[in-house]
């Protein structure tokens, strides 16, 4: 029952962490994006320089090896240092991507939406909702917004959007579930029964050789 909750749970926390920064995308359009690409920058910045430190630690005795690993934790931190300092250099770059996560995130919830056979009414209205996530992808990847405030912005709304699907997705999924589950039981319940309204009846053939 556990691991069948798992889909949930993660719908649930996505559409949580979705919903927040979708907010937080309206509300401070001016520096969400270069924030999240500093802070991506950082990160990535900080895994190659403890990547580095573990290699000049731990050499290997193959020299070209070792070499390589300088070169490319040493790309990483320039690269990760790059978009830390230099985050309006990625803006287009980071809207893209993230319009293809955006496109991505539709086609994983229609198909999700349309594992549910037959489609019930909330299925119909999450397909609904799957269709225009990708529409609204394929329009921020487009980027006909020549403000990249109001793009911010609207971006923020349908990360938001995306959120609020998620959550209630993940509910409706555990319904679904719990439904199944209540449905095979009571099958499982009507095939035993049936069972044992028809107990064998000995053959009379039989009671008379024992006679």
């Amino acid at each position: 029952m556990k691991n069948k909750q798992i889909p949930a749970n993660i719908l649930l926390y996505m559409g949580l962490i979705s919903l927040a920064f979708g907010i937080t995308s309206v509300s401070i359009p001016d520096f969400t994006l270069k924030v999240v690409i500093i802070t991506i920058g950082a990160i990535i910045g900080i895994g190659g320089i403890i990547t580095l430190i573990l290699r000049i630690k731990h050499k290997c005795d193959n020299k070209f090896i070792q070499i390589l690993s300088y070169i490319g934790s040493s790309i990483i931190i320039i690269f990760g240092a790059t978009l830390a300092f230099f985050p309006s250099t990625f803006l287009n770059i980071f809207i893209i991507i993230f319009g293809i996560a955006i496109i991505l995130g539709g086609i994983s919830q229609l198909i999700l939406s349309l594992s549910f056979t037959p489609l019930s009414t909330a299925a119909k209205i999450f397909v609904g909702f799957s269709i225009i996530l990708i529409i609204s992808g394929t329009i921020i990847i487009l980027n006909p917004f020549e403000a990249l405030e109001s793009l911010t912005i609207f971006f923020g709304v349908i990360i938001s959007a995306y959120g609020v699907l998620n959550v209630i997705i993940s509910f409706w999924y555990r319904f679904e579930t719990s439904n199944r589950e209540k449905q095979a039981k009571l099958k499982t319940v009507d095939i035993s029964t049936v069972v044992d309204s028809n107990p064998i009846v000995e053959n009379d053939d039989n009671k008379e050789g024992t006679i």
